[in-house]
C-alpha cells in the first residue's frame, strides 16, 4: 500500500516528553563530560556511521528508528540516522518525531507501508548551514515504514529515500523487515552505554560534592576512581602520593608498606571477612590524618569486582550551617554566639566577640548546652563537628560570617 502524505505546520511549537532520545546529547562539546561519557558518545556517533554507511546501499539517506520496550508505557527509545543538519537542534529533532508519530497514526497497524512526502517535512532538503533548497524541499521523496514486535519490544523505523531514487520494492522491504531488528538491539545497546555512562558521570559529580578524600584502589593501588577531594589530596603530596607505575602509596615511606598490605588485603577479602584498617598518616610538617582502608564489592557480588575504598578523613569541622542549628533550635543569637565559642580560646574572647558582655555570654553558652545536652565544651565541639555534613563548605558559609 502507498500514499501521498501531508503534514501540518503545528509540528514547530511540538514539545515531546515521552521520547528518550538517544541522539539528543550535542556530541561536539565533550570538554564538559566525564571520560566515560565521552566514550559513549564515541560509540554512538560510530554506531550511527556504522548504520549509515550499510543503510546507504538500499539507497537509503535517512531513517527514524522508534523502539518500546514492555512495561514502560508510553516511554520510548528514538534513534536517528542521517540527519546530521539537525543534529543538536532539540526543537527541531522533537519536530521530526512529532511528524513520524503522526505518520504511524495514520498507518495503523500496517507491518509495511509505503508512503510519499516533501522533503519539507522531515529536513530532507535543509543543508548542513541551515538554507534550504528549495528544490530539495518541493520535490516527493519515497519512504517505507516497516513495524514489528520482537521479545515484546515494538520495533517501528521510517526509512527514506531521496528525490531520483527508485521507490522501494518488495524485495526492498523484505530485507528492511529483517535488519529492523538487527538496527533496534545495536542502537538500544549503544543507548544502555550511553546512559551508564550518564549515570557514572552524575555519580562521580555527587562525590565529588563530598569533601572527604574517597578513593577505590585495585589490589595492587591502581586507582579505579578519586573523588576531587582525593584527586587534589595526591596533588598535594603531603599524605599520599603517585608513584612512578600509577598506584596511589602513602608519602611517608615508613608508612608507604603497612598501607600497601592493607589495600592488598581489602581488596581481596571474602565476602564474610572484609577488612577495616585505621591508619594515621603524617606528613614532614607534622600534621596528619586517618585514613581508613575498608573492603568494596559491587551490589552484584562478584567476586573480581572487589576493590579498596581508601577514605582520609578532614581535620575536625565546627562550621554548622543555620539550617542544621535552627534544625536543633537554636536561636540566630545563640548561633552566632556559638560560632564564635567554638572558634574562642575562652569565654571572654567569644563575649568579646559577639559584642557581649561575659555574664550575657554564659548565659548563652548555658541554654545552648541545655538545647543540645551537653555539658563541657570538647563535647559541644565534637557534637557540632560530627554534625556537619562532610560537604565542600562553598555551598553555606560558617555562622560566624553570617
Amino acid at each position: 500500500m502507498s500514499a501521498t502524505m501531508e503534514f501540518s505546520t503545528h509540528y514547530a511549537e511540538a514539545v515531546r516528553d515521552d521520547f528518550d532520545l538517544f541522539e539528543g546529547v550535542d556530541e561536539h562539546d565533550h570538554s564538559k563530560g566525564a571520560s566515560g561519557h565521552t566514550h559513549a558518545l564515541d560509540v554512538a556517533a560510530n554506531t550511527r556511521r556504522l548504520w549509515h554507511d550499510y543503510l546507504a546501499q538500499f539507497d537509503i539517506a535517512s531513517a527514524i528508528l522508534t523502539v518500546a520496550f514492555p512495561g514502560s508505557g508510553p516511554q520510548r527509545h528514538a534513534f536517528l540516522i542521517g540527519f546530521d543538519h539537525v543534529r543538536g537542534d532539540m526543537a527541531v529533532t522533537r519536530q521530526l518525531l512529532t511528524m513520524a508519530d503522526d505518520l504511524w497514526a495514520r498507518i495503523g497497524e500496517q507491518p509495511v507501508h509505503h508512503f510519499h512526502f516533501s522533503g519539507a517535512a522531515f529536513g530532507l532538503g535543509i543543508a548542513a548551514g541551515g538554507v534550504g533548497d528549495a528544490a530539495a524541499n518541493t520535490a516527493l521523496h519515497s519512504g517505507i515504514a516497516i513495524q514489528m514486535k520482537r521479545d515484546g519490544k515494538i520495533i517501528r523505523a521510517l526509512f527514506f529515500r531521496q528525490d531520483g531514487a527508485d521507490q522501494f520494492s518488495d524485495r526492498d522491504a523484505g530485507s528492511l523487515q529483517l535488519i529492523a531488528p538487527l538496527l533496534a538491539e545495536s542502537a538500544t545497546g549503544t543507548a544502555q552505554l550511553a546512559h551508564q555512562s550518564q549515570r557514572s558521570a552524575m555519580l562521580e559529580g555527587m562525590f565529588d560534592r563530598v569533601s572527604l578524600s574517597m578513593a577505590l584502589l585495585s589490589a595492587d593501588g591502581q586507582p579505579l576512581f578519586l573523588n576531587s577531594a582525593a584527586a587534589g589530596l595526591v596533588e598535594q603530596r603531603k599524605w599520599l602520593i603517585r608513584g612512578a607505575d600509577g598506584t596511589i602509596v602513602a608519602a611517608n615511606p615508613g608508612q608507604a608498606k603497612q598501607l600497601r598490605e592493607s589495600i592488598r588485603r581489602a581488596a581481596t577479602a571474602t565476602a564474610d571477612a572484609p577488612v577495616e584498617d585505621v591508619f594515621r598518616l603524617d606528613c614532614r610538617d607534622g600534621e596528619w590524618r586517618l585514613a581508613y582502608v575498608i573492603s568494596a564489592k559491587s551490589r552484584t557480588g562478584d567476586g573480581t569486582t572487589r576493590c579498596a575504598m581508601v577514605i582520609i578523613m578532614g581535620p575536625g569541622k565546627v562550621d554548622a550551617p543555620t539550617s542544621l542549628l535552627e534544625a536543633l533550635g537554636l536561636l540566630p543569637s545563640e548561633q552566632r554566639f556559638l560560632g564564635h565559642f567554638l572558634k574562642s580560646s575562652s569565654l571572654c574572647n567569644a563575649a568579646e566577640g559577639c559584642g557581649l558582655s561575659e555574664e550575657t555570654a554564659r548565659t548563652y553558652l548555658k541554654r545552648v548546652r541545655a538545647k543540645l545536652g551537653v555539658h563541657r565544651q570538647m563535647e559541644l565541639a565534637g557534637l557540632i563537628s560530627g554534625l556537619v555534613l562532610p560537604l565542600h563548605a562553598a555551598d553555606s558559609p560558617a555562622i560566624w560570617e553570617r
